[in-house]
């Protein structure tokens, strides 16, 4: 029972850190481009851990398993690098709807690589969970996206939650079994090595040398926290929880973004708070038969 209540807690603080990244990013961007602030995260996070890492195991992983970690990171890079890329055709609003799809995805895919079978119930759970989180979105906002049409970065950020959702499932398979610190290390470094010929490819300007304090001390918070701490809690809780119970709290997202930017007014709180109930109700159901 304790070790159920820590899992619960540790799931809320990762999907917490997860939240926070999306509000501590707008300080980064004026800096850095998306994939410049992304390969830095990386690249910083495998630095801090390469000396632990070194320590305990000595780098010492067979061949299979280095190819293994290189599928399961690569699938997290395009899942960024189409994210980027998205954005040029279509609206952050649009890409924040699309994404309340990503545990359905996950659902299928862990039928598919897993043989993990939802049940009724738990299905109810993610469609209400997708209902609940478009819902605070579209109350946050204010206002309605035209969801008639379809452009050509929606069906890119969709492929982008696919693959995202294939890094979570193959995470679950390959690597659930293994050192927390040590997956994420060898997920992340190789992840900043496929990043390369994007980064190289990217002509987005930045001056990151003339980055202010508060640029530095949020590249620092997203590294150790954001990026370490919520690829740390990943691996760990996977070992221990399906990929759709975890997937599922990341409908917490829409409503952590709210309550961190706290400058919204008491109206909007009260017009997400059926929304709120809702997302409720879908991780009741889905964590009860999970």
């Amino acid at each position: 029972m304790h070790t159920h209540h820590l899992h619960k807690f540790l799931l809320l603080l990762w999907v917490s850190l997860l939240a926070s990244s999306f509000v501590v990013s707008e300080y980064v961007l004026p800096y850095a481009s998306p994939i410049v602030a992304t390969w830095l995260r990386f690249f910083i996070t495998s630095l801090c851990l390469l000396p632990i890492v070194g320590i305990r195991s000595g780098f010492k992983i067979g061949r299979m398993q280095l190819l293994q970690y290189g599928t399961i990171s690569l699938f997290l890079v395009l899942f960024f690098v189409g994210l980027f890329e998205s954005l040029k055709t279509t609206t952050a609003q649009r890409t924040a709807v699309i994404y309340t799809v990503l545990p359905l995805l996950c659902v299928l895919l862990s039928y598919l690589l897993l043989k993990v079978v939802p049940k009724a119930m738990q299905l109810l759970g993610f469609l209400l969970g997708v209902c609940g989180a478009i819902w605070t979105l579209l109350a946050a906002n204010n206002k309605m996206v035209n969801l008639t049409e379809w452009f050509e970065g929606d069906t890119l950020f969709l492929l982008s939650c696919f693959s995202l959702a294939v890094h979570v499932v193959l995470t679950k398979k390959w690597a659930s079994d293994q050192p927390a610190l040590l997956s994420s290390f060898f997920i992340l470094s190789l992840g900043c090595v496929l990043l390369l010929p994007f980064l190289f490819l990217s002509n987005s300007p930045q001056d990151i040398t003339k980055g202010s304090e508060l640029f530095w001390f949020s590249i620092m918070y997203l590294t150790l926290f954001t990026t370490l701490g919520t690829f740390f809690l990943q691996q760990y809780l996977l070992k221990s929880l399906s990929p759709n119970a975890f997937i599922a709290a990341t409908y917490l997202v829409p409503v952590l973004v709210i309550l961190f930017e706290g400058d919204s007014k008491a109206s909007v709180f009260m017009a997400c708070t059926p929304a709120f109930l809702l997302t409720g109700l879908a991780l009741y159901l889905i964590a009860r038969d999970a």
